[in-house]
């Protein structure tokens, strides 16, 4: 079987690495400049893919909306199998993309989208067929992951923790999407689809990020006995689903705590399997340019787990009802109780996921800096 490549950066070569003497064929990648050693396999040109009758599976690695989604949609139309490892993309055209893979008899995958190379959405997918998943959710995002741990192992502040990991390959020169937990909530989003078998628009996601986080906030938690981590969360509920991303703290002897590096922690649980958790590296060339390769390989052996999706059931996303008490800081004027202090912190009463999403959007338009974190189980 033979292949295309959208993208030779990062994800793009590791995936061609991979499938070196697979018994897939990568005959063309597209690319945006010329790329010598790509030899005879280069194109720059779109229409190369979709016009080789050869090519039977196009996979996306290059990233953003567009053209990422009209790559992928015009593939199919062309009769092509897709795999993307584009995490925001898939978020936001996750029902369309698979209502017309399905109406052409088509695959498309997409496991290198959450996790990197942890097999998550490949085993929630076969978890979701076969039990009823009432939650999911956990560390998504190395980067943060790698910036929280720095800032509470070192006691350093935030702005030299996100340098240092983008000295070292883990954070963007515009590190806004993985800080302000933009990437968690494609992530969350997507593994609440498949979950669920739903399709939940992104935007309506309530996102707090860990931008505005200090080291006086770090000296807070050690005293209460928390550490802090960035999770996407969501829950099956009566009227459909909660989903949100947020920063949230961590007792003694949870698996959340202990997390090192830049390593991601995922779980789900379901009413027969009860709780099953995932943990691995969440990006970089081998462990997500394998995920693009197995998806690509599962579609040539006719066996991909993403052909059981249906995804075309539209939710609304509601965490009214969602309750948690915070640790919340920076507020000019906060509009909850205090149960107790710490530092120049308060920990509120039970408060809805909704309502500190509000009331940071509101603090952060009055020019303050805030910080919360929801209290885990409590």
């Amino acid at each position: 079987m033979k292949a295309a490549l959208l993208g030779y950066g990062t994800v793009g070569k590791g995936a061609d690495a991979v499938l070196k003497g697979s018994g897939v064929e990568v005959s063309r990648i597209l690319a945006r400049r010329p790329r010598p050693e790509l030899g005879e396999r280069l194109t720059l040109d779109m229409s190369d893919v979709l016009g080789d009758p050869d090519i039977s599976v196009v996979a996306e690695c290059i990233g953003g909306y567009e053209p990422a989604h009209g790559f992928l949609r015009a593939s199919l139309e062309a009769g092509k199998s897709v795999v993307s490892s584009n995490k925001q993309m898939i978020a936001r055209y996750l029902r369309e993309l698979v209502s017309l893979a399905r109406e052409r008899g088509l695959s498309i995958a997409f496991s290198a989208a959450v996790g990197g190379g942890i097999p998550w959405l490949v085993n929630l997918v076969r978890t979701a067929g076969a039990d009823r998943i009432t939650g999911l959710g956990g560390v998504m995002n190395g980067t943060t992951n790698f910036i929280l741990n720095a800032m509470q192992g070192g006691g350093g502040d935030f702005a030299d923790a996100l340098a240092e990991a983008q000295r070292l390959g883990f954070a963007e020169a515009d590190p806004s999407a993985d800080i302000d937990g933009i990437d968690v909530r494609a992530k969350i989003s997507i593994s609440a689809d498949l979950a669920f078998d739903v399709f939940l628009d992104p935007e309506t996601v309530p996102v707090l990020g860990i931008r505005h986080i200090t080291a006086a906030d770090v000296a807070n938690f050690r005293e209460l006995g928390l550490v802090c981590r960035l999770i996407g969360r969501a829950d099956r509920t009566d009227s459909g689903a909660a989903v949100y991303a947020e920063p949230m703290l961590f007792g003694a002897g949870s698996a959340e705590q202990s997390l090192p590096g830049a390593m991601n922690l995922i779980s789900l649980e379901a009413e027969r399997a009860g709780r099953m958790s995932f943990s691995g590296p969440g990006a970089g060339m081998g462990p997500t340019g394998s995920s693009v390769a197995l998806d690509i390989l599962d579609i040539s052996r006719g066996r991909s787990a993403f052909d059981a999706i249906s995804c075309q059931n539209v939710i609304e996303n509601d965490t009214d009802g969602v309750l948690h008490r915070y640790y919340a800081r920076g507020f000019s004027k906060l509009p909850f109780e205090a149960e107790s202090r710490t530092g120049d912190a308060v920990i509120t009463g039970p408060v809805s996921v909704s309502a500190m999403h509000a009331a940071v959007s509101a603090a952060l338009e009055a020019g303050d800096r805030p910080f919360a974190a929801s209290l885990a189980g409590r």
